[in-house]
């Protein structure tokens, strides 16, 4: 009986219709162009390549081309929405993963193998995607607290300090010259995506602090020295505007800046402790000035 019914139900199926079976899409997949072969980069020798590196690893040319690389999800998706992408390198697999979440045109993409986001990259385990960007020339925002860099080296303590000065509202960081470059990959990578958040300006301090003097603002330092006032006992104005003042790691505010300082703040701690590090010492500050202003 049951070789019966099995036959039975074989016999009763409509001809001509056969049953086809499909393969589960894999998530993000769903409506995905193909990238043109001519946008395909092959080799580490290929001439966007070399460009990319290019921009990742000289100040100088970044500065005469005004263009600068992102890399990973976060950061290039940031870059997308300011607008700012000239074009987008990415592996198969991660065009596939966000393709949804990517602008429709694709136009602006191109795939790139493995070996080639190794080569592109700065970290050692990238994302596999990259992002060439357009320098936006900035402006100060003369309605807000401002963080200003003297002579700071450490690309990990400008990024912090950005994303600090994000935190509490100091909406434009001035970097002298002579401080490392707000482009530097590891400035861009240690501030999260809050990058695109501020208004980052490169400018002498001299002239800058005359400016800003000009424009109602209280200069604060954070050297040390016999007319330097401990922080708990300034006294903040809520209506008032200050810029702060970050030197160089090891060697402090310039003695040319120094002198246009209104005064400086030191922050209490243990007396076993030398001194803070400067990314620590500048967000402490504007928090500081920002909790004051609640």
């Amino acid at each position: 009986m049951p070789d019966q019914a099995k036959k039975a139900t074989k016999n009763n199926k409509k001809p001509g219709k056969t049953t086809k079976r499909t393969k589960p899409k894999k998530p993000g997949t769903k409506g995905a162009k193909a990238i043109k072969s001519s946008k395909i980069i092959n080799s580490v020798n290929n001439p966007q390549v070399k460009e990319i590196v290019k921009l990742q690893k000289n100040a100088t040319y970044r500065r005469e081309v005004r263009k600068f690389v992102v890399e990973g999800i976060h950061l290039v998706v940031e870059a997308l929405k300011k607008g700012i992408v000239e074009a987008v390198y990415l592996t198969q697999t991660v065009y596939k993963e966000l393709y949804e979440s990517l602008p429709t045109s694709n136009d602006g993409y191109f795939i790139i193998k493995k070996h080639v986001a190794d080569k592109v990259s700065m970290t050692v385990h990238n994302q596999g995607i990259f992002a060439v960007c357009k320098m936006v020339t900035q402006e100060v925002d003369y309605k807000h607290d401002i963080l200003l860099l003297d002579r700071v080296q450490d690309p990990g303590n400008i990024g912090t300090l950005i994303r600090s000065a994000a935190s509490f509202d100091f909406r434009t960081v001035i970097s002298a010259p002579n401080s490392v470059s707000f482009y530097n990959d590891k400035v861009i990578r240690s501030t999260q995506g809050n990058f695109f958040q501020i208004n980052l300006v490169r400018e002498y301090l001299i002239q800058t602090i005359n400016d800003l003097k000009e424009e109602g603002y209280v200069i604060i330092g954070t050297q040390m020295h016999e007319e330097s006032k401990l922080l708990p006992k300034v006294r903040l104005k809520d209506n008032q505007k200050y810029a702060v003042v970050i030197g160089n790691e090891s060697k402090g505010i310039s003695p040319e800046i120094s002198m246009l300082i209104d005064y400086n703040v030191l922050i209490p701690m243990e007396e076993e402790v030398e001194s803070l590090n400067a990314a620590v010492a500048g967000s402490i500050l504007m928090y500081e000035i920002y909790e004051h202003k609640l």
